[in-house]
């Protein structure tokens, strides 16, 4: 099953380690990634994966929010050009499915023997 996940991480370099773990537990097709922090010098990478991403930086020349998507070399993909002023990037993957669940702290089953095989 395609894996997406989206996280506010306030911080890409403070939170590399992070998103490796999360990547070898979940093997996720794409994570979003919100407020990176990042200006256009910093190099960003992660093993495996591209990543796509728009910094922003303040008056002063601080990082502030910036957005950026890793996406799996496995998982067949293209840029979408923007053209706006957004924080904003954009990529096509190629998905056959695609599901959100939301797990609540207190639910106590198994969310995946629950989803459909056809899933």
């Amino acid at each position: 099953m395609a894996c997406v996940v989206s996280w506010n991480c306030r911080g890409f370099r403070s939170k590399v380690c992070h998103i490796k773990d999360l990547i070898y537990e979940v093997h996720p097709v794409c994570i979003a990634l919100q407020e990176t922090y990042l200006k256009p010098a910093d190099i960003a990478k992660i093993k495996r994966y591209s990543l796509v991403r728009k910094d922003n930086e303040n008056e002063s020349g601080r990082a502030s929010g910036g957005v950026a998507l890793l996406v799996s070399h496995d998982t067949p993909s293209s840029v979408i050009t923007l053209h706006t002023n957004l924080q904003a990037v954009a990529v096509r993957v190629m998905l056959s499915n695609l599901v959100t669940v939301c797990v609540t702290p207190d639910d106590k089953t198994s969310i995946l023997q629950q989803l459909p095989d056809y899933l």
